[in-house]
């Protein structure tokens, strides 16, 4: 068995791994034919087919133009990888790729018809291969940060890998270290040579895949959670958000606060400037109200123009303060679709005092926020006014 491992043998393997890899790719593609990334991918694995299968070709019998065209394709298959990350990130492809796969190919048909050592080029394509690997590794860390899922870290692992590997590989040609005979059967250069990047390769690309599937799980949960026109929480996912925070508060007995905010004459906008105007108003004034709030509060659109914000461990003070800001930012905020005019709001605000109302749930604390938005608006509106078990409103 170890006998049939040799150059000629892995690099047919490695083709084998390529083909795989052009089917992962290919479907990909076919779940998303519309998007730039799959489409790189897709072309990365068809043109990787290719470049394996002429080099394996070359280093049998065929001389040197599949040689060079298959060193090539295999660089502008990763290029082509590089490229679909790129995309898949929200990013323009780099034009650099174009130069650097053109300068590869002058580069490597120099050295190969010069005749030069096959160190040379050995240290040429695996630095080659190298960069573009750590060039799609650098495009997932640099989208993702910190943040990183299993898909992601397969693929950074996995090139990672492969490119130490391609450098290694690089060198240690350089120095004579390895034995680059097709015929050769010493299984540190064959398992280095070859079965490392296969296996990377093959690994790297599966991680993109699950990329993409990641990434259309995120976008669907994403769908149920939010509203489509203002992209903050729906009503379902507040109300489950809000119930869950209400019952934190009520665990560690910390307060809680919650506004209820109604555009003031949206009906009368919608009339004047068409519900086109009013959606473009309803964005705008949801973007103000994330930019204000802090990350942890919670922001989602109860019903057409009434919005409402969850405080967590938030004091009757700090709601206050809070509020007026919101009122503020509201107050300058001028809306093009509606001649640069100025949209108000009318603002209803409870804040829980765990030991006050010890049995107050979530439909309770609504209600009470409501009540107060209601007399907020009953009082001239571009206001905001407090709901008090005590004094009722205030």
């Amino acid at each position: 068995m170890d006998s049939f491992w040799n150059s000629y043998t892995a690099n047919i393997a490695y083709s084998i791994s390529q083909l795989c890899i052009a089917i992962i790719m290919g479907g990909v593609y076919f779940l998303a034919p519309t998007e730039r990334s799959t489409r790189y991918w897709a072309l990365s694995g068809l043109i990787s087919v290719f470049g394996t299968t002429l080099t394996a070709f070359s280093i049998s019998k065929f001389g040197h133009l599949p040689l060079i065209i298959g060193s090539t394709l295999m660089i502008a298959a990763m290029t082509a990888k590089w490229w679909g990350t790129q995309a898949f990130f929200g990013k323009r492809p780099a034009h650099v790729g174009w130069y650097l796969v053109l300068g590869f190919f002058i580069a490597y048909s120099l050295v190969v018809l010069l005749q030069l050592a096959v160190a040379i080029r050995a240290l040429l394509f695996s630095l080659m291969l190298a960069l573009m690997m750590l060039l799609t590794v650098y495009e997932v860390i640099r989208a993702r940060g910190i943040k990183l899922s299993f898909a992601n870290s397969l693929v950074i692992i996995a090139y990672t890998l492969a490119a130490v590997d391609f450098i290694l590989r690089g060198i240690l040609a350089i120095s004579g270290g390895i034995d680059l005979t097709p015929q050769s059967h010493n299984p540190v250069n064959v398992f280095g040579l070859y079965l490392v990047p296969m296996w990377c390769n093959l690994l790297g690309s599966l991680g993109l895949l699950l990329m993409y599937f990641e990434s259309i799980i995120h976008e669907k949960e994403h769908l149920a959670t939010h509203d489509e026109l203002t992209k903050i929480y729906n009503r379902r996912a507040l109300v489950n958000l809000g119930r869950r925070e209400i019952d934190l508060a009520h665990r560690y007995k910390r307060p809680i606060s919650i506004f209820m905010i109604d555009l003031d004459h949206f009906k009368l906008i919608n009339d004047t400037y068409g519900h086109d105007a009013g959606d473009k108003v309803l964005r705008s004034v949801a973007l103000t109200l994330s930019n204000t709030c802090r990350n942890t509060d919670i922001i989602g659109r109860y019903g057409g123009e009434e919005l409402c914000i969850v405080c967590p461990h938030t004091t009757k003070e700090e709601a206050t303060a809070l509020g007026e800001r919101l009122l503020e930012a509201l107050r300058n905020l001028r809306h093009p679709a509606c001649d640069n005019r100025h949209v108000t709001c009318s603002i209803g605000l409870y804040t829980w005092n765990p030991h006050i109302d010890l049995a107050a749930n979530w439909e309770a604390m609504l209600h009470r926020a409501d009540t107060a938005l209601y007399a907020a608006k009953a009082a001239g509106r571009n206001c905001m006014l407090q709901y008090n078990l005590e004094d009722d409103v205030r």
